[in-house]
């Protein structure tokens, strides 16, 4: 009977040590699991914070005066669709104008990057970033801010903007009839069916963005597997 007693006594010991053995062993795997998803989850949340800080940088360096102007990188030149007419307008001692639009176009390009900053950052919050996966033909740049709906933001907003203050609209008429004035300018450039001046400037700002938000990307050195 004692021996059966101490047997027994030895038996609920050892299974007693194995569960606080196995309990140890799950309190681990669990901690080091909650650990990975924070981990996971930081990682994420740094890489979103990391890029809509990209973004608003951008946006901030581009909108100020002269941040497409003075920008050579992304400066809005002269439509080349109407170079001829260009041309026609510097032979005449007219080039003074098409000067006037370029200033007028970088202008309200700053203008419409500074308005539609925040709601570009705002429709930006609403993704986690982790389905981004950059190829050979898209860069990380466009797919950040197909996510933000860029082309209807800035379509939009330029839209408002030329109601409000169409002075390069105008100045862009304007051209048009004087060039259609002189003579010799019919020889060298007409409108053609397809080409939109609102359509030109919008898809130069676009550019611009872009542009600029890819060289902050690569000088912050941000890689798409940080996200993984």
């Amino acid at each position: 009977m004692i021996r059966f007693s101490l047997t027994l006594i030895l038996s609920i010991c050892f299974l007693n040590q194995n569960f606080s053995q196995i309990n140890s062993i799950k309190n681990i795997v669990v901690k080091s699991k909650k650990k990975l998803t924070k981990e996971k989850i930081n990682k994420i949340s740094t890489s979103k914070e990391a890029y809509l800080n990209l973004v608003d940088l951008t946006f901030s360096e581009i909108m100020i005066k002269d941040g497409f102007l003075k920008n050579e990188s992304i400066k809005i030149k002269f439509p080349p669709n109407a170079k001829k007419m260009k041309d026609v307008l510097i032979k005449y001692d007219k080039g003074n104008l098409a000067n006037n639009l370029v200033f007028n176009m970088n202008r309200t390009a700053e203008r419409v990057c500074e308005i539609s900053k925040d709601e570009i950052v705002i429709e930006l919050t609403k993704y986690d970033f982790s389905s981004i996966k950059p190829t050979e033909k898209t860069k990380l740049s466009q797919l950040i801010l197909q996510k933000a709906n860029i082309n209807f933001i800035i379509n939009k907003n330029l839209k408002s903007e030329l109601r409000k203050n169409n002075s390069v609209g105008l100045i862009w008429n304007n051209l048009v009839r004087i060039n259609n004035k002189i003579p010799i300018s019919r020889l060298s450039w007409t409108k053609s069916n397809n080409f939109s001046f609102e359509k030109y400037l919008e898809e130069e700002i676009i550019i611009g963005i872009l542009f600029s938000l890819e060289q902050r990307i690569k000088e912050s050195s941000i890689k798409l597997n940080y996200l993984q």
